[in-house]
């Protein structure tokens, strides 16, 4: 895991509304005042996640073996890779080297740590930032693995860091993305996650030593729960989780992360990414490190049993030396990328100034869109439309290079003047350049629903859920969309169908979000909508639909017990 530590900021809304968790009483316990229930909530919350994945581990452990068994296979050769004597260990492909019970508990842990971030945690929602981050992330991974992993989160938190958890989830802080200086970097941190994956070190070790891990990636899902209201709190909950086991699991972390380095080394260079990228940011993280102490910050005890220290730098410093040096051409293929990417969380995170974007937008074209995108936000639109002209005066093989963020940002400008026909009409024609991009599709359908055609929305919406069931923004969208199909039908039957369906897909959104109990409350009063539509003349429509809503709570009730 990377991680250094900066003091915690209050995070932004989002678009789609969250609702809030209810305060708990173990305030009183702690001490706490009313000001801090929220801290003690997560808090509480963290010891539950340890517990839980405590007593989970105690399940599962039977099942686990011993990591001898992985199996070398070397990369096959890139145009500019060109050390045969790499080879890098990984688990059978076929399954990954793990029993069909193994690979379920795999998927329910992975699932269930995604429920337990998206409900705790404030994420960066972005599509198009999604999109970005996840098309390097998905490169990466398929260098080491067959499957893909169950999802990628963005946490919109300053400090940096990544983590992954077993069952294939990978997660990123918005800072980590702030204090790179290219994509190569940002390469580097992803890949090591994808190597702790790859080599199962969560999974694929002695018992002892499993049941430490798991118990700190019950630690790490609880801190990066504080972390959002609390830096002290996400340290004493960190603490409090992995202290029994810190004795017998240093040894074997630091060994894990040496081997996160190497492998991700490996991954990233096969994917075509700059080896030296990764000591490069080893130094950033070291510098970070370093003045957390100067300014006495409090530093969790997971930081200190995985130690960025001078050995493990000097051993990723020379290990890229192996590797052949990059034309300047080459170092700098990823760059502009990058440079869109930056400026776009510095958005997005509230974290730029004007004075800021308006200083880099004259060497920085990225600098030049967010600052469009920044006066349409503050409503200032004739200066967004002068930025916007000066971007389309530039030749037209520098304009591609923008897209599609290009026409993202000009159709949410006119979004912010209410143009949903004209933003739709824009993004329509790159969404027909790049069907597959879920960013575009996601953004098109916001424009059709509110240009009052939501069946285009819909059908927009509905393969992406089926790609990836955890897709909380898809699952929100398709609930608007449905809302807004009752709302302008030309029937009440129609109005009743569509009301149903945006009541499931709330309780998806809901079920990802980590509240069951709400998602089984927004399927109870479907199910009753559905049942009444069996006394009607739509009783053949209500026979599947009520099949689909039982299979849903049953899910609904799976994944609650699991949380247990």
């Amino acid at each position: 895991m990377y991680h250094t530590n900066r003091p915690p900021r209050l995070t932004k809304a989002t678009s789609h509304s969250m609702n809030k968790l209810t305060e708990s009483s173990l305030s009183k316990l702690f001490g706490q005042t009313d000001s801090h229930n929220s801290v003690v909530l997560y808090f509480a919350n963290g010891i539950k996640i340890g517990l839980s994945v405590t007593l989970l581990v105690i399940a599962t452990s039977a099942h686990s073996k011993d990591g001898d068994d992985s199996q070398a296979m070397p990369f096959a050769n890139h145009s500019w890779q060109t050390v045969e004597s790499q080879s890098l260990e990984l688990p059978n492909l076929r399954g990954q080297g793990l029993s069909f019970a193994e690979q379920y508990q795999n998927k329910m842990l992975g699932e269930w740590s995604l429920q337990n971030i998206n409900g705790r945690v404030k994420m960066e929602h972005d599509p198009w930032v999604q999109e970005t981050v996840k098309d390097m992330t998905w490169r990466l991974n398929a260098q080491a693995r067959q499957q893909a992993p169950l999802g990628l989160v963005i946490l919109d938190n300053p400090s940096i860091n990544a983590f992954a958890a077993p069952g294939g989830v990978i997660g990123i802080n918005t800072g980590t993305i702030l204090a790179a200086k290219s994509m190569d970097e940002l390469a580097s941190v992803i890949a090591h996650e994808v190597a702790h994956i790859s080599q199962r070190h969560y999974e694929h070790s002695a018992d002892e030593r499993k049941k430490a891990l798991l118990m700190q990636v019950g630690g790490m899902l609880a801190a990066i729960a504080a972390s959002a209201v609390d830096g002290d709190a996400a340290a004493a909950v960190m603490a409090g989780s992995q202290t029994a086991s810190m004795n017998s699991s240093m040894a074997f972390s630091r060994n894990n992360e040496r081997e996160a380095d190497r492998v991700g080394m490996q991954i990233m260079t096969q994917a075509g990414y700059d080896p030296r990228a990764m000591p490069r940011f080893f130094a950033t993280m070291n510098q970070q490190s370093q003045l957390n102490q100067v300014e006495n910050r409090f530093l969790p005890s997971f930081v200190r049993s995985h130690p960025l220290s001078d050995e493990r730098l000097s051993e990723s410093q020379s290990r890229a030396g192996q590797y052949p040096t990059l034309s300047l051409s080459q170092q700098q293929r990823h760059q502009a990328l990058f440079d869109l990417l930056y400026w776009r969380v510095q958005t997005t995170g509230k974290h730029a100034s004007e004075v800021t974007l308006t200083t880099a937008a004259k060497n920085s074209l990225g600098a030049k869109l967010a600052l469009v995108s920044w006066y349409g936000e503050q409503q200032r639109i004739k200066e967004a439309n002068e930025v916007l002209a000066e971007i389309n005066k530039l030749p037209n093989t520098q304009r591609q290079s923008l897209e599609p963020l290009l026409s993202i940002t000009h159709s949410q400008l006119l979004s912010e003047q209410g143009k949903w026909q004209q933003a739709a009409d824009i993004l329509e024609g790159q969404q027909r350049l790049y069907p597959e991009r879920r960013d575009l599709r996601l953004y098109l359908a916001e424009a059709l629903t509110n240009s009052n055609q939501p069946s285009r929305a819909q059908a927009l919406l509905k393969p992406l859920t089926e790609q990836q069931p955890s897709d909380r923004y898809a699952w929100q969208s398709l609930q608007l969309a449905n809302e807004k199909l009752a709302k302008t039908a030309t029937s009440p039957q129609l109005a009743n169908i569509a009301t149903i369906n945006a009541l499931r897909y709330r309780s998806y959104d809901q079920l990802w979000n980590g509240r069951y109990e709400s998602a089984l409350t927004s399927l109870t009063q479907a199910k009753q909508l559905t049942e009444n539509l069996q006394a009607t003349a739509q009783s053949n429509s209500a026979r599947p639909l009520l099949a689909n809503i039982n299979a849903e709570i049953k899910a609904i009730k799976t994944a609650k017990d699991f949380e247990l």
